[in-house]
């Protein structure tokens, strides 16, 4: 006669408190800046139903900026950097009656990070990232003999830290502007609020038309706007160790087309543009490290024409600016979603022994 035991079972879990506060993919979401340390609080649970084979539980975290790209000229040669700009590491205790044995039981430890708001915040790309991570380790866990493998838990956070000054909402107080011309004709500009703009904010976008400068050939004229975009673009640069190969995208994350409304006078116009900002991780802040760059440009192209002009010209201007992540203090937060805190976990169940009924002590049949 066979017999199933109780399966034996295995449970390591990484929880992270951070409030209530969810970030992209459902991670854990913590906001930094430039006022205070950020502390960030994780909690590593270790179950064993039964005495269980490992030699113990590593703990660790990882604040790293990454590049994996493909090298130019062998398609199958992948480049790769890491620049890490925190780490730490822990041990769980657990009790051991031998070496490479822990007993059943429940386990914790606490484990606090000190994060600074000057390191960058969370991104991903398919060729880059800049990732906060907690792992848990049970040291040789699984398999058998000396090909024993380890149980591994990783738990990612979702860092924002924002370069805003304190209770800092960016007026027009401090804007930033482009001036042009037009083959020396017809002056333009385009003005923000400021270089420094964040996520998700509402940006107002002036452009201003000048008339046409006295004594050109075309003064008195009225510019007529036939079409005009307005666009956001992100450029990211990747490096990797002891190569010179540089991988580079450029994406469009707004390209908003304005083609009505615009006003025509002989003494000039202005008109302004409101835009909304992405959020992350649609749009990543700005960053400058060893393997990975991010930086930002607002452009404004603009078509037009005269009664002088009929072919169509164009005027076009560009702003770089920095993109930070928002203060809660002064701006409410993305909103990602109302899901639970995640709790990353792996749950390991190992199948019940089958014991014959006649080798069990009297006593029990269910003690293993």
């Amino acid at each position: 006669m066979i017999i199933s035991g109780e399966p034996k079972v295995k449970n390591l879990v990484i929880h992270l408190d951070t409030g209530h506060t969810i970030g992209p993919r459902g991670l854990p979401l913590i906001y930094g800046n430039q006022d205070a340390l950020t502390l960030l609080h994780a909690t590593i649970t270790f179950e064993s139903s039964h005495g269980c084979k490992a030699k113990g539980v590593d703990i660790s975290f990882k604040a790293a900026a990454k590049s994996n790209f493909f090298a130019k000229d062998e398609t199958s040669r992948k480049l790769e950097g890491e620049q890490v700009f925190y780490s730490k590491h822990w041990e769980l205790s657990v009790e051991q009656p031998k070496p490479g044995w822990i007993a059943k039981g429940n386990y914790a430890r606490q484990c606090s990070v000190v994060l600074d708001p000057s390191i960058p915040s969370s991104n991903e790309s398919p060729f880059g990232s800049m990732r906060y991570v907690f792992e848990a380790r049970l040291k040789g866990a699984k398999g058998f003999g000396i090909a024993r493998m380890d149980m591994v838990v990783v738990q990612e956070v979702w860092v924002l830290n924002s370069t805003l000054p304190f209770l800092g909402t960016l007026t027009l107080d401090n804007p930033t502007s482009v001036r042009k011309r037009w083959k020396a004709s017809l002056p333009y500009s385009l003005t923000i609020p400021s270089d420094t703009l964040y996520l998700g904010q509402v940006v107002p976008l002036t452009f201003q038309l000048m008339p046409f400068r006295v004594g050109t050939a075309f003064e008195g004229e009225e510019v007529v706007v036939t079409s005009a975009s307005f666009t956001l673009r992100e450029t990211k640069t990747f490096r990797a160790m002891f190569v010179r190969d540089v991988h580079e995208t450029v994406d469009k994350l707004l390209h908003i087309a304005v083609n009505t409304g615009w006003p025509q006078s002989v003494d000039g116009w202005q008109r302004t543009i409101h835009v909304s900002l992405p959020s992350s991780p649609a749009m990543s802040t700005d960053m400058q490290t060893k393997y990975l760059d991010i930086t930002h440009s607002l452009i404004v192209a603009i078509e037009f024409r005269t009664s002088k002009i009929t072919k169509t010209e164009k005027l076009w201007a560009q702003l770089d600016v920095l993109i930070t992540a928002p203060r809660t203090t002064s701006t409410e937060p993305p909103h990602y979603g109302e899901t639970a805190i995640p709790v990353e976990s792996l749950l390991m169940l190992e199948p019940p022994p089958a014991i014959d009924a006649e080798e069990l002590p009297s006593y029990s049949r269910y003690d293993v």
